[in-house]
């Protein structure tokens, strides 16, 4: 088939598709010639947005579609001969980094990348998909605030447009700046809520940050996955006796309670640690605080096993399983 004799619409669709399909390959560099040649605009726009769309860099024709686009989109008077020039859209090497390092920068990156071009599908595409990549493998080597400031924007970016095929990248640029140092309690939480809304709660999701472990293929993502755990660990014990104080009627026993789970919580005893709420303990302080969040249990059944106003702090320390209950009652203990 020789693509300069197919009807136009027939050669733009053709353009537009063949890089996904490898039975196109031997007529891609001859498809690209005749649509270059044939001038037409709407065949110039579908050539840009392939090219942004699947940025097919291990495609035999992927040198001939870059030359083209970079020529096209200099020879119209359009917004894609400032954009190519401002983004450096045309330089696949450092293009994605241009725009990742200014997704870093910017405040509002959804307006940002519509003023690049990227809109409707585009932002789902291999480009951005790169760029967000890129953008992460920076953010991994902050430190600090400016971790804080870049995982905030990252965050905010990927809750509006999830990007596929970044995940591993993503955790890393989150989690990888604070190894060695705790961030603001307020990004904690944000990073936290954001971890465990897009990839599960690890604790229960198991298989699926293991098959993102084995995705990383190093040995870096499990010693982030365990960070993770301990952050969970340490704000599900706090928030059990935040909130479930707040059915309690002795103040002073539950503080000293507190005190003492938590001497075990700072010296990295509390390998893992669930709450669950009794019925009547959870509707009380949903009507007193909106600080109840993560996943907890809640306790079912009759009187015979639990009364409904309680509520009980689970915790793993080394081979034992403890259960702190919020009421009068003993502290359970057994082997896991």
């Amino acid at each position: 088939m020789d693509p300069r004799l197919l009807p136009r619409r027939d050669l733009r669709r053709l353009v537009q598709d063949m890089w996904a399909d490898p039975r196109c390959n031997a007529i891609a560099a001859p498809a690209l010639a005749a649509a270059l040649a044939g001038n037409a605009k709407s065949i110039d726009r579908v050539l840009v947005t392939a090219y942004l769309r699947h940025l097919p860099t291990g495609h035999p024709a992927f040198p001939a579609l870059r030359d083209a686009v970079a020529l096209l989109a200099e020879r119209r008077d359009w917004p894609w001969r400032e954009r190519g020039r401002e983004w450096q859209l045309w330089d696949e090497r450092n293009g994605p980094a241009v725009l990742g390092g200014v997704l870093l920068d910017t405040e509002d990156p959804v307006s940002m990348l519509r003023d690049a071009g990227f809109d409707g599908d585009l932002i789902q595409g291999a480009y951005v998909r790169e760029a967000i990549a890129k953008a992460c493998a920076v953010a991994q080597e902050k430190q600090g605030s400016e971790a804080e400031t870049c995982g905030a924007r990252l965050i905010a970016l990927v809750q509006h447009y999830p990007p596929a095929g970044v995940d591993v990248e993503l955790i890393r640029a989150l989690l990888w700046p604070w190894r060695s140092e705790v961030p603001g309690k307020a990004y904690q939480n944000r990073l936290l809520d954001y971890l465990l809304s897009a990839f599960g709660d690890p604790r229960f999701k198991q298989s699926r940050w293991g098959a993102l472990a084995a995705d990383a293929n190093d040995d870096t993502l499990p010693g982030l996955i365990s960070l993770l755990r301990r952050w969970l660990t340490e704000r599900t014990v706090r928030q059990f006796f935040d909130v479930v104080g707040l059915t309690t009627n002795n103040a002073e026993q539950w503080a000293e309670r507190r005190a003492f789970w938590e001497a075990y919580l700072a010296a990295d005893l509390i390998d893992e640690a669930w709450f669950a709420l009794g019925n009547d303990a959870e509707d009380l302080i949903k009507s007193k605080t909106s600080d109840l969040a993560g996943n907890y249990g809640r306790i079912t059944g009759g009187r015979q096993y639990a009364d409904p106003t309680h509520s009980s702090l689970i915790m793993s320390i080394g081979p034992l399983r403890v259960a702190e209950w919020s009421h009068s009652g003993a502290c359970r203990f057994w082997h896991q």
